[in-house]
Parts: C-alpha cells; sequence; structure tokens
C-alpha cells in the first residue's frame, strides 16, 4: 500500500511555520509502562518527518537509548501525543505506535509489521540526504531540544531484516536505517552531541559523575565529536488518528477528526477518513 501525505499534515506543517516565538516545537508524548502498568509522559520536541519525507506521516524526536523506558519491551507501543500551538490557538492530539532506530544493534528492531503497516518500502530512500526539516532552524533549537527531552528503548521483537525473499528489493534495509540515524545526528550541534556522552540518565550523581559533567560543560572532557552516538536514537512516530482543534483566537473555533483507513478499507493508497465535529 503506497504511502501519500495524509491530509492533516499540510495544516500541520503550516502551524509549525505559523509559531516561531520558540526556536523549537515542544509536544508531549504519553505511553503505558508495561512493566507497572501506569501512566507515563514528558515534554520532547518535534523533530523532523522520518526520511525528511513528509508523505511517510512518521514524525520524528531524538532521545537517549539509556533513558528511562517509557513503553516496556516492544518494538511497536501504543502512544498518544499532543502538540499545542499558542500563537495561533491550535491543538494536535495524534495517537498510533511508535518505534525506534539507531547504530545500535540491540537497540535497533523495526517489527515487519509497522513496515508493511505504514508502507515503509524504498520509495522514501532517497529523501535521506535532503538536508534539515522546516520545523529546524538554528542550532539554538538543537540544544534546547536535548535539554528537556529524554528517550527510549522500546525493546525487541521481530526485526526488519526477517522478511521474505521475494519482498526485499523493496524494503527499506539496514543501510537506509542508518543512513537517516546519521542524518539527524550530523543535524545537531557540538554542544547537543556532547548530551549523548553524559553519564547515563537517572545514574547516581557522584563525585566522578560530577567531574565527567563539568568537562563535558567546559567542553575539555577530550572526546570525538562523534562520541556518544552509540547512545543516539530516534523515536518514530506512526499515526493512525488525529484530533485537531483551531479555537480561532476564542471566536468559535472547528475541530476535524482524520482516521487512517486500514488495509482492508482501501488496497491502492493510504487512505485517510476526514470527519468535522463540534469544536
Amino acid at each position: 500500500m503506497p504511502s501519500q501525505m495524509a491530509p492533516w499534515v499540510p495544516t500541520f506543517i503550516q502551524s509549525c511555520k505559523n509559531n516561531t516565538q520558540q526556536p523549537f516545537t515542544p509536544f508531549q508524548f504519553a505511553t503505558i509502562d508495561a512493566v507497572n502498568n501506569l501512566p507515563r509522559v514528558r515534554t520532547v520536541v518535534f523533530r523532523d518527518f522520518l526520511f525528511h519525507d513528509k508523505q511517510t506521516n512518521i514524525l520524528t524526536f531524538n532521545s537517549d537509548l539509556r533513558s528511562h523506558k517509557l513503553c516496556g519491551n516492544t518494538a511497536s507501543t501504543p502512544f498518544e501525543s499532543c502538540f499545542y500551538f499558542p500563537q495561533t490557538w491550535e491543538q494536535y492530539r495524534l495517537t498510533g505506535q511508535c518505534f525506534v532506530i539507531s547504530n545500535n544493534k540491540e537497540k535497533n528492531h523495526i517489527p515487519k509489521s509497522i513496515v508493511r503497516k505504514y508502507a515503509l518500502f524504498s520509495s522514501h530512500r532517497d529523501c535521506h540526504m535532503q538536508g534539515q526539516s522546516e520545523v529546524e532552524e538554528n542550532g539554538e533549537e538543537q540544544e534546547a531540544e536535548e535539554e528537556c527531552e529524554e528517550g527510549e528503548n522500546y525493546g525487541n521483537d521481530e526485526s526488519y531484516e526477517d522478511y521474505e525473499e521475494e519482498e526485499e528489493d523493496d524494503l527499506l534495509c539496514e543501510e537506509d536505517w542508518h543512513a537517516e540515524v546519521k542524518r539527524q545526528w550530523e543535524s545537531l550541534s557540538r554542544s547537543s552531541k556532547s548530551l549523548y556522552r553524559k553519564p547515563a540518565p537517572g545514574s547516581p550523581l557522584t563525585t566522578e559523575t560530577s567531574k565527567k559533567l563539568d568537562k563535558l560543560q567546559r567542553g575539555v572532557d577530550g572526546a570525538k565529536e562523534d562520541d556518544g552516538l552509540e547512545n543516539f536514537g530516534i523515536i518514530c512516530l506512526c499515526i493512525d488518528s488525529v484530533d485537531y482543534l483551531n479555537l480561532k483566537d476564542g471566536r468559535g473555533g472547528e475541530r476535524w477528526i482524520y482516521k487512517r483507513m486500514s488495509e482492508g478499507d482501501c488496497s491502492d493508497t493510504e487512505a485517510w477518513e476526514e470527519e468535522e465535529v463540534c469544536p
């Protein structure tokens, strides 16, 4: 099922462009902890569309793989996210499934069910090197993003390597995923990259870790710029539904519900249902 731009994407992109008071676009990311069944939510920062391709309809943010788990031990995890754009009084609530990509083989597992469901095929690979997203414009955004977000390891499941032989020509290969990791890593400022060399988030603050943090702050830790890449992950948000609310400065407003149709409902292209509802 070929991927095409979802009807909510152009509106979302315009919302990002119309809200420029902050150098980055924060949002809330929520999941259920598989261990204790408790909700977990945190503020992260929108990085880009996967492969810098809006037609994937997949949003991404960057994370430290050593951070405390949000999603348990499954490679694809249900989530809900909420964006609010204060300048234009707009809100987006998105639900779907998420997965992680990285250069860490132990943590880089992409289930084939995700690849098939969201049409992640080779047509996207040409977008890898197109550069920064429209919503990323300077190094200040990179640094602010890393300071306000923490990332997850979404565990193990079927690997994207386990596909039927006849499908391999159409599937994104490991090389393509690594290219996307490299693209987003290279978009970070030097100081943002250094954050992935810090002691593991949540680890005890000792004399040793304090010294390491001090050296990182002063830029004298003696590490190479790419040290820390093994801790860098990209969390990919595959969207199944969007609840869009535009309050129009308090003057009535409008609200739209977008739902991604299942493969059983449409066979030619990825399709979405749209419905206007009361705000």
